[in-house]
């Protein structure tokens, strides 16, 4: 089965919303579907996105191929759902829903994605969560999805800290396992054992341990340590991502300059989209700088990522690909054996 990985601002990822294990699964594969047919040159007008999706494809996607009803009814309580993101420093607030409608029809979902969703799916830079669509979507609890992205959210790291309260907040259980006893026992370990079995098995690419820090008797936070099958720290396609938008970002002068910046963030989406890119690409901008800045450096690597990233083109990859001609096979020497047996057994005949 081929890896498809999807992201997600983290912003998101950290924000306020709770949503059921079907309905996760439903916004996972939204989220693929956007990631896939959003069009990079309409990036800036963010209008409402419409999928049309096959219900039989959903609901096999999330796991209710038998049940078309439920996935319905999910679907119908996930358009009432709302996310809800804050920032104190710029004293910023929003809450938003994922969408705005679902309308089956013959066989057919046509789901709008809100505008103001848009930006958290696909306007990525360089703070955002990549996980594995397969491990999300494989996931038995709601609680395990949730943590997950946690986890991905942390990549390149061996852990974060995490207060309760926060987590609480994050996952809107302010007024639901009051104790940290039920918490624990009800959201993180139940987290914790799906990781780690799914780990073992090989089907999990992280998961957690994690530590408590009390005030008195109570505790106020939680340390996680994270564990990867990653663990001989060889780069990962996003962890060479991550190394390159940095430095896209210095050339360009990205938060001086907004037309630099929405350049990058063209090219970054594009990478994410086309991974295979990034590799080959993170390889030959670093045999570049490793030479120096000269004065047309930004305007050299400027044409690399307009001529191999913004302008990659996979079908036309192919097309070169099978019109490459084949290596001609040698003939074989033919067997002289062969040509005697063949006689002999034509003259058998004649007699």
């Amino acid at each position: 089965m081929k890896e498809i990985v999807i992201a997600q601002d983290n912003r998101l990822t950290s924000s306020r919303y709770e949503l059921t294990l079907i309905e996760k699964r439903i916004f996972y594969y939204i989220i693929k579907e956007v990631r896939s047919k959003y069009n990079t040159g309409q990036r800036d007008l963010f209008d409402d996105l419409i999928l049309n999706i096959r219900v039989s494809d959903l609901c096999k996607e999330v796991n209710q191929e038998d049940n078309k009803k439920e996935t319905r009814k999910a679907l119908e309580k996930f358009r009432s759902r709302n996310f809800t993101y804050e920032n104190i420093e710029d004293d910023e607030w929003m809450t938003c829903g994922f969408i705005n409608y679902a309308h089956i029809k013959k066989g057919i979902a046509e789901i709008q994605v809100s505008h103001k969703l848009m930006p958290f799916l696909v306007e990525l830079s360089s703070q955002y969560t990549a996980y594995s669509l397969h491990v999300a979507m494989s996931l038995k609890s709601k609680w395990s999805q949730r943590m997950y992205e946690l986890c991905q959210k942390w990549q390149g790291t061996d852990g974060f800290r995490i207060s309760v309260d926060e987590l609480r907040k994050s996952f809107i259980l302010e007024d639901k396992y009051n104790r940290y006893a039920l918490l624990n026992e009800r959201v993180l370990q139940v987290a914790k054992k799906e990781l780690k079995e799914l780990y073992d098995l090989g089907q999990c690419d992280v998961y957690f341990e994690f530590t408590e820090e009390r005030n008195g008797r109570t505790v106020e936070m939680l340390r996680f340590k994270l564990f990867r099958k990653n663990a001989m720290n060889v780069k990962t396609t996003n962890d060479l991502l991550l190394e390159l938008i940095p430095i896209f970002q210095s050339i360009y002068e990205t938060s001086n300059k907004p037309k630099n910046d929405v350049f990058v963030k063209e090219v970054i989406l594009q990478l994410q989209k086309y991974p295979n890119l990034i590799e080959p690409l993170n390889k030959r901008i670093k045999e570049i700088l490793a030479e120096g800045m000269k004065n047309d450096t930004p305007r050299y690597i400027r044409y690399i990522l307009n001529e191999d990233v913004i302008a990659y083109n996979p079908k036309a990859d192919k097309s070169k690909k099978a019109a490459a001609k084949p290596i001609a096979k040698k003939e074989e020497a033919p067997d002289p054996m062969v040509a005697i047996l063949k006689l002999s057994k034509t003259l058998t005949t004649e007699k």
